[in-house]
């Protein structure tokens, strides 16, 4: 059975101190949530997620959280992780609605 998933949520409201998340897919995956591998399999799969959807132009936060006893994202469990200095897979995409942005190399 699966202990982790794969996770999408889109970052709402990202310049206020009062930003949260809205979890959008998550799908299980065997990957842990420290092996550094996994980040680029995370990033192809949110990318894939998003070209199939309606999401417009935003922030999206994705990442490997472990799963609770229902099966769904435990944020807490992710938290703790974080706080108890363990490495865990996160990354940020900005999407534009149809590709993601990328930053602009300075020259």
């Amino acid at each position: 059975m699966f202990s982790n998933a794969m996770t999408l949520y889109r970052v709402v409201n990202p310049d206020s101190l009062g930003s949260y998340t809205e979890l959008l897919h998550h799908q299980p995956t065997e990957d842990r949530v420290d092996d550094a591998e996994a980040l680029p399999r995370l990033r192809e799969w949110a990318l894939a997620v998003l070209y199939r959807t309606e999401e417009r132009f935003g922030m999206y936060q994705i990442a490997i959280m472990p799963l609770d006893q229902h099966h769904r994202p435990d944020e807490n469990a992710f938290h703790d992780l974080i706080a108890d200095d363990t490495e865990v897979i996160e990354d940020y995409l900005c999407w534009s609605g149809c590709s993601e942005l990328v930053p602009a190399s300075g020259r």
